[in-house]
């Protein structure tokens, strides 16, 4: 099992985005902590999800909200036994191309505007950077459907191509 920690996200697009990357790629879990992007249960106009995600309402992935402090957000999963894995440029960061994901880890993401705390990192035992053309951060949704997608592929569990994809090659020739 792998899960996804969003802390304290700016976006509710963006954590629907992110819900949609644990549905598609296998991630049994998303949480978030922080008070902009409200918990399911108070979603009321513009504090939803997008639509579709809301429609969809991607039933193979748990959804929470962590409380407001970060490290026992991590710690809780941790505690499940998942491996901490903070999304973070550092210099003790392993690139995401050479990256081995652990066989069960909660892949910790920082705020669009900010990042992960230094009491936050404390929890964290693995760092994995994403690497990019230029220095210029990733936006939130982008960098978990990076990683998990990185997850994915390298897992070998990748589901071979059906007679959709075969179609979409077709039309793009």
């Amino acid at each position: 099992m792998h899960a996804v920690v969003l802390i304290d996200p700016k976006f509710p697009h963006n954590v629907g985005n992110a819900l949609r990357a644990c549905a598609v790629f296998g991630a049994g879990q998303l949480c978030w902590t922080g008070d902009r992007v409200a918990h399911p249960d108070r979603w009321t106009g513009s504090a939803r999800l997008p639509r579709e995600e809301r429609m969809k309402a991607y039933r193979n992935v748990e959804l929470g909200l962590g409380d407001d402090d970060p490290e026992h957000a991590v710690s809780t999963l941790a505690g499940r036994g998942l491996t901490p894995v903070a999304v973070e440029v550092r210099d003790e960061s392993e690139s995401l191309d050479t990256f081995v994901h652990p066989e069960h880890a909660v892949y910790v993401f920082g705020p669009e505007d900010g990042t992960l705390g230094r009491p936050t990192l404390s929890v964290c035992h693995r760092f994995v950077r994403i690497p990019t053309a230029v220095r210029t951060p990733l936006n939130l949704a982008a960098a978990v459907n990076i990683v998990l997608y990185d997850r994915h592929v390298k897992s070998g569990r990748a589901v071979p191509p059906g007679p959709r994809d075969e179609l979409a090659l077709d039309s793009a020739r």
